[in-house]
């Protein structure tokens, strides 16, 4: 699959349902299975969209453990509180200690990629919930947030409603993909709306109204 292309196409079809009123838009990407490549598909899909944005991309990764892509983005420079002056959609527990959730820029222009920032083992918990104030916020700040969540996890289902739509990544070497429907319905039970489907490893992208 030639993510650049395809990804650029899939840009070129989403663009339309954008920015009414110049508002951004907010998009989660996720898995519908483990290891599927959602996370390359996010990072390939904000970098991109970095190229043709004014106000600036922000890359949500909900890996929290290690920050793998700000890591992956080379992120540098200042630290911006991502809370946008609301209530957040994460809480995090630790023990006490100061943790919060950053973005610091890429070293691609005008994408800026999240990271938690806490001493090492304090993290206890953290929980992820509905916050559409916060998505309102973002979506006055930026012109594209994408969030990449991971397909192990249905804690991120409980944000669906709050997205503009959710891009849905499957593995085509499985021989069964019958995850992409049992993932569809749980999107579309929590109020979500999917808004593409990528088949990684093999062919272009679908996409799907």
């Amino acid at each position: 699959m030639n993510l650049t292309a395809d990804l650029s196409q899939l840009i070129d079809q989403l663009e339309p349902r954008a920015r009414p009123g110049g508002k951004g838009r907010a998009l989660m990407v996720m898995g519908a299975s483990r290891n599927a490549g959602a996370s390359t598909v996010a990072r390939e899909l904000a970098r991109l969209a970095a190229r043709r944005s004014q106000r600036g991309v922000w890359l949500f990764d909900l890996e929290f453990s290690g920050n793998p892509q700000a890591r992956a983005a080379r992120v540098r420079g200042q630290a911006f509180d991502a809370g946008f002056g609301r209530d957040p959609f994460w809480s995090i527990s630790a023990g006490g200690e100061r943790a919060r959730i950053v973005a610091r820029e890429s070293v691609v222009g005008n994408l800026f990629v999240t990271e938690l920032q806490a001493k090492s083992g304090s993290v206890e918990r953290i929980s992820l919930r509905p916050a559409p104030d916060y998505w309102a916020a973002v979506r006055q700040s930026v012109d594209l947030a994408i969030v990449d969540a991971p397909g192990n996890s249905r804690a991120p289902l409980s944000m669906a409603a709050d997205m503009d739509g959710v891009i849905l990544v499957a593995d085509a070497r499985l021989s069964r993909l019958d995850g992409i429907a049992a993932r569809r319905e749980a999107i579309e039970a929590r109020g979500g709306v999917v808004a593409g489907v990528i088949l990684n490893r093999a062919g272009p992208v679908r996409s799907a109204a």
